[in-house]
């Protein structure tokens, strides 16, 4: 099933899997769409679940920000109103990937009573991660960002070549997984439209709008998983150490061997019986 949602500010489509059962919202990140989460879409929706993959504001179809706000308290609203939408009276379990990742991080501290299980990759929590951000070897794999924050310039330089700078960050992140070519091609098409919105998430790190930078340094209330495969070139697995200090109802790190920055794509069979795993558990009201 296929709904289109107005979170107030964005226009939002979003794929709905499965039956009547509880609700798994999926977040994508970049360079990325909604079918990042094709590998978890099976196994979830055979468990039980329900499973919605909205693609995020800015990345065609979805539409853009009415306001211009890329931010991640934008996102997390994005996220609480699609709660809202296909959820309205029971909690959420979220997965989210990347930039998805920091917007499950907003919804949660936004309004943590609207979700029950919280799953996060590849983006460690902020409030732990954020300050080593400026360390050498992490200012060297984030390249990119910088390179993101200059008007023109950086559009100029995603659309060369067929965007080929995607394709090289994907090899960078990734090294021991190639992506297919039909799906990188749905990432293009996602991403190619709005340049200057999808670039918006990285660009609204500089000055955050509003509650962003409060959201992204509170602590999680809301039972957690992080999972941060051992070869992320994006990320380095060195930015997860003391993560759970960010987590004040505990949270399970995998750091899953054989995986890169898509550790969801590249051992989906590890991956998808720890989110089953872990979505089954019951965790009692705080």
């Amino acid at each position: 099933m296929e709904s289109n949602i107005d979170t107030g500010d964005a226009l939002l489509r979003c794929r709905v899997h499965g039956g009547d059962g509880p609700l798994v919202l999926c977040a994508h990140g970049f360079p990325d769409c909604e079918r990042s989460f094709r590998e978890q879409l099976g196994p979830l929706t055979d468990a039980g679940y329900r499973v919605a993959v909205p693609t995020m504001r800015g990345y065609a179809p979805s539409g853009t920000s009415r306001t211009g706000h890329y931010d991640a308290a934008a996102l997390g609203h994005d996220l609480l109103a699609i709660a809202d939408a296909l959820s309205p009276d029971q909690p959420v379990r979220l997965l989210g990937h990347d930039w998805g990742a920091i917007a499950c991080y907003a919804a949660t501290a936004l309004k943590p009573e609207r979700f029950s299980h919280l799953v996060t990759a590849a983006v460690p929590h902020l409030r732990e991660a954020g300050p080593r951000w400026t360390r050498p070897a992490q200012l060297r794999r984030s390249w990119y960002m910088g390179l993101f924050q200059l008007p023109f310039v950086a559009e100029r330089r995603l659309r060369a070549d067929d965007m080929a700078l995607i394709d090289r960050l994907w090899s960078d992140w990734s090294p021991g997984y190639r992506c297919p070519a039909d799906e990188m091609r749905f990432i293009k098409d996602a991403i190619t439209p709005n340049l200057g919105a999808v670039l918006g998430y990285y660009r609204a790190l500089k000055n955050p709008f509003g509650d962003s930078r409060r959201l992204l340094f509170a602590r999680t209330t809301v039972p957690a998983m992080y999972l941060h495969g051992a070869d992320d070139g994006c990320v380095g697995v060195d930015m997860c150490r003391g993560t759970e200090r960010a987590f004040a109802r505990g949270i399970e790190v995998q750091i899953v061997p054989a995986a890169g920055h898509w550790v969801h794509l590249e051992q989906p069979e590890v991956v998808n019986r720890l989110l089953v795993d872990f979505y089954s558990q019951c965790h009692p009201p705080s």
